[in-house]
């Protein structure tokens, strides 16, 4: 919820030359916490237990609530009576298909394609999301006005970031498994490693933000892009023999490529949203970051495990090292032509802004 609401806030109470940077704070505050999270972790964990995890979420929360109360501008009286309805049918039928997608994608390797489980979850993704096109279409106050992507320009830059994350979490979900059985790092190395991206991440995403409500957020998405299809060209072909600076210089690009789309390519969505919607295309560009990295992970786990389960269904961290690594780079090849997608896509929006 809070992640929704606070792109949002920046659409009501910042001018558009502003968006693109508040996007890349945004992008940095959540690098930030995606970097120190693990690491304070494992601090609590180690030093008090893992209830504290969830212990110390709570004075957290009441700073967060005493802080809003104070920070967040109060509605105007014309805004607060404008209210509708929340279409709870609506959001229960797009969870349900949301979640048995995810399932089924996520199991079809590890069951099997034709098993009941799997089949039955792509039959309830299916029901449901033809029950939600019908509600939406017949209520009043539908959760998602579905004439918003009858504006292909919308439809073509929320396509772009959503596969954008689904790429960038797929990369980050199978990293840990090859520095563990490919490189045999500890648990300790592996996490310093997966801290290059987040951290990158955090210094570039502000600037590029900046840049993108001067000079236009196509050419940068677009940069964003061919990043991706770079650092997935050196993962697609490393090797534990290369050493660690191919290692280093992909997860550094990892963190580029994100951090430079944190701004233009989220911003793009907000900007080519219909009139009166930019609200909703706020919410649903977070939606894509949260649902694309839950897909992203799904989809690598089942295609790596398709790809080494010729001997049976095994465990990744207990595969052979060389089978690990050749399922690894199979995984990454379709990740790197999934990722022309998106490239394409960002290509032929223009900026409305600058209208080039």
């Amino acid at each position: 919820m809070i992640a929704a609401v606070a792109p949002l806030l920046c659409v009501r109470y910042l001018p558009p030359t502003m968006l693109g940077a508040a996007m890349g704070a945004l992008g940095a505050s959540s690098s930030i916490g995606f970097a120190a999270g693990p690491a304070l972790g494992g601090m609590i964990t180690h030093i008090l237990s893992w209830h504290w995890i969830f212990l110390i979420n709570i004075p957290i929360g009441i700073c967060g609530i005493l802080l809003a109360a104070r920070v967040i501008p109060a509605d105007s009286p014309a805004r607060a009576g404008g209210k509708t309805p929340v279409d709870l049918v609506g959001a229960a039928l797009l969870f349900l298909a949301m979640a048995a997608g995810t399932f089924a994608l996520e199991e079809t390797a590890a069951l099997g394609g034709i098993a009941p489980a799997v089949a039955a979850a792509f039959g309830i993704c299916a029901l449901c999301a033809l029950l939600f096109i019908v509600r939406e279409r017949a209520t009043t106050y539908p959760l998602i006005r579905l004439s918003l992507f009858r504006k292909w320009q919308f439809f073509a830059v929320l396509a772009a970031f959503f596969l954008i994350n689904v790429v960038y979490a797929g990369v980050l979900y199978l990293l840990p498994f090859y520095l563990s059985v490919g490189m045999h790092y500890s648990l300790a190395v592996s996490g310093l490693f997966l801290l290059i991206p987040p951290v990158v991440t955090c210094i570039v995403s502000i600037p590029f933000g900046q840049w993108s409500d001067r000079y236009g957020c196509r050419w940068f998405a677009v940069a964003s892009c061919i990043v991706f299809i770079v650092f997935d060209g050196i993962f697609a072909v490393i090797v534990p023999s290369a050493g660690m600076l191919p290692l280093i210089l992909g997860l550094a690009l990892m963190g580029l490529a994100i951090g430079i789309a944190a701004g233009p390519a989220a911003s793009r969505i907000i900007e080519n949203a219909p009139a009166g919607e930019e609200g909703t295309g706020s919410s649903l560009m977070i939606t894509t970051i949260y649902f694309g990295g839950v897909v992203g992970t799904a989809l690598y786990a089942t295609l790596l495990t398709l790809f080494t389960s010729a001997g049976g269904v095994v465990p990744f961290a207990d595969l052979d090292a060389g089978v690990f690594l050749d399922g690894f780079h199979l995984t990454i090849w379709a990740g790197l032509f999934l990722s022309f997608v998106p490239l394409v896509l960002s290509a032929i929006v223009r900026d409305k802004k600058a209208g080039v």
